[in-house]
């Protein structure tokens, strides 16, 4: 589905210029949840930006079922970003909008007409739980309810990927829980693919298929959660596991 060959993304500061991703290459296969892990500024949110093209690489290609999208531009990028949903931490919902103008106001951007978009959005309400919330505005919400409708929002358009940046780093450890058990299961649903982003073991450990783990701008290690995690070759995914484990046995 996603092939990530050589990527470099160079940034120009005051400073000089700044390399947040090195030279890096991963595949995620169609269908699966990719985690991407690292502590902060290892460039994870540099490289998740890139996949839809809201951060433009310097150097190196990204090939989406086959296709490099480097240089798509114009009505292609257009149609390119429709296919893939995004989530965030902040949620960036529309705060004057209600929960269903809020699912919706992608299809309508796309021109769908309004009884297919009602159709849609309650479809999407139900998927994420959220039936009697339709009239909500996001002030009215917590904050899982409110990732609930960001995610629904970036379904709207049945995507073939779902990139998910942060997307329980501002929830409680119950809240997170059942958020990733919601992405899992529209995986399983829809089978869209999901890259993950987080600096948290216990949320790749839930939910991902495989892992990628970014250092310095750099990938240091790749393959299986289950591999990646019983015998880390990085100095950067010992830390990691060595900071979750205490927390695990505190529980």
């Amino acid at each position: 589905m996603i092939e990530i060959h050589h990527l470099t993304k160079q940034f120009t500061t005051r400073r000089g210029p700044f390399t947040a991703l090195d030279d890096v290459s991963l595949t995620v296969e169609a269908g699966s949840i990719h985690g991407v892990i690292g502590l902060s500024g290892a460039g994870k949110s540099t490289l998740i930006r890139s996949i839809n093209l809201l951060e433009r690489p310097t150097s190196g290609d990204i090939r989406i079922d086959g296709r490099s999208i480097i240089d798509l531009r114009g009505a292609e990028l257009i149609r390119l970003r429709r296919s893939i949903g995004m989530i965030f931490q902040s949620f960036n919902l529309l705060s004057q909008r209600t929960v269903h103008a809020n699912v919706a106001y992608p299809l309508a951007i796309a021109g769908m007409r309004r009884e297919a978009i009602n159709s849609r959005v309650s479809e999407l309400l139900r998927l994420v739980g959220l039936e009697d919330k339709h009239d909500a505005y996001p002030a009215q919400l917590s904050g899982g309810q409110q990732q609930r409708v960001a995610i629904a929002r970036a379904m709207a358009a049945r995507p073939g990927i779902l990139l998910c940046d942060e997307p329980t780093s501002a929830l409680d450890i119950v809240t997170t829980g059942q958020i990733l058990d919601l992405l899992s299961e529209i995986n399983r649903l829809t089978r869209v693919t999901i890259v993950l982003i987080t600096h948290e073991i216990a949320v790749i450990r839930r939910i991902c298929d495989h892992v990628t783990v970014l250092d310095g701008s750099r990938v240091l290690e790749q393959g299986s959660v289950a591999e990646v995690f019983a015998n880390p070759q990085a100095a950067v995914t010992r830390q990691l596991l060595l900071a979750h484990e205490p927390r695990e046995a505190a529980r």
